[in-house]
């Protein structure tokens, strides 16, 4: 779902060894926000595929309220992940503190007058003093102040841009016993410096059906990559958004059961990824055998690595039973595929080899169109870089 970078690459086989599954796909990302005529660094944590209740129980308070004043906040010490990336001439987004005041609530009880922590506030909306807000916040643990976060991806914004959520609300406080399915979908994509950009996915359908599978629902995205189903009865519900040939969501199977109470609604955000793929297989030396890995069903020397032609990693996959590989999730573009060994923690500081060869500037370079399949690649391995690797 996300690009599978080495850290990544690495939790995957040590999860093998532990004979665990990973999900690699729920990561940090940056995204750059462009205000005011300078340049901020956002990092969110975008679980692949995640669902929560509506604001009625996940969130302490649940209110419209209107700003009343708005400082910057010290820095909590968590922007060291931004080194890397001082070539963009960019700086972190800054943390806020705002004074609100509620007017109305939809869960919990708040203060006439309400302070708010913002953590990377800069990143949200601009928060100007007047503006009216739907608030979404939570206690921290730290502090036991309240808190909007944008790394958690906390939905508060202006009312403007969240009327459907307000009017959600405002049905749910009925308490007619009946309940909602609410989400986003979007795909992910990556500028040229890895840098995450969110892409809202309108006019895509949902196939929304009950446990017992006797009642399906179909509903359709709107503009901004946003949907929802209701009112219906509480119960669990199973989503799929495979219904687009460009895109597949890939762990729909294994997290795509929701479960609704009465006057309650079940919010999910779903990502796609682009259905393409770069497959094929590993070619030894002949009358070389290989021996599989004492921690999992694959070959342990090296791993399918794919970079842009610039030499940024993009994505990977590790070589399994068969010594087959498949890297997928890939936008349109040209790419360099090529073998990496590596040697524990060290790994990323030993030789590439590209496909035949033990250069990178004689890689194998592929053009891949929108949602394009390339299979059936062989990628033969140099004798001189089963020796090096051993």
């Amino acid at each position: 779902m996300r690009r599978i970078d080495f850290a990544c690459s690495l939790s995957l086989l040590l999860s093998l060894a532990a004979g665990g599954v990973t999900h690699c796909a729920g990561s940090d990302q940056q995204r750059l926000v462009r205000r005011d005529g300078k340049t901020l660094i956002c990092t969110a944590h975008f679980p692949g595929w995640e669902y929560e209740d509506c604001g009625t129980d996940s969130y302490d308070l649940v209110f419209t309220a209107r700003i009343m004043a708005v400082e910057r906040a010290p820095s909590s010490g968590d922007e060291d992940w931004a080194e890397g990336l001082k070539g963009l001439d960019a700086t972190p987004g800054g943390n806020l503190r705002l004074t609100v005041e509620p007017e109305e609530v939809f869960n919990g009880h708040p203060d006439h007058t309400l302070p708010i922590f913002a953590e990377q506030g800069e990143c949200f909306p601009v928060i100007r003093v007047g503006d009216e807000w739907l608030i979404f916040a939570q206690r921290r643990a730290k502090t036991n102040e309240f808190e909007i976060s944008y790394r958690a991806s906390n939905p508060s914004g202006p009312i403007g841009q969240r009327t459907e959520y307000v009017q959600r609300l405002r049905r749910l406080a009925r308490g007619d016993g009946l309940s909602y399915v609410a989400g986003e979908v979007d795909y992910p994509t990556y500028d040229s410096s890895l840098i995450y950009h969110s892409n809202p996915q309108p006019n895509h359908r949902l196939d929304i059906k009950n446990e017992t599978g006797k009642q399906i629902y179909s509903v359709v995205t709107n503009a901004e990559g946003r949907f929802e189903l209701g009112p219906v009865a509480p119960g669990a519900f199973h989503i799929d958004a495979n219904t687009d040939s460009q895109f597949h969501d890939e762990w729909s199977d294994v997290w795509g059961r929701m479960v609704t109470r009465a006057n309650g609604c079940a919010f999910v955000r779903i990502e796609l990824e682009i259905n393409s793929e770069i497959s094929g297989r590993i070619i030894l030396p002949e009358g070389y055998q290989y021996k599989k890995s004492e921690i999992g069903n694959f070959f342990p020397l090296f791993y399918v690595d794919v970079d842009t032609v610039g030499g940024k990693q993009v994505r990977g996959s590790s070589i399994e039973d068969g010594l087959k590989f498949t890297v997928r999730g890939l936008a349109p573009g040209s790419y360099i595929v090529q073998l990496v060994n590596y040697a524990g923690k060290d790994w990323i500081k030993v030789p590439v080899y590209a496909p035949g060869v033990t250069e990178t500037s004689a890689a194998l370079r592929i053009d891949l169109g929108q949602a394009e399949h390339r299979t059936g690649i062989e990628i033969r391995v140099p004798p001189e870089a089963l020796k090096a690797a051993q």
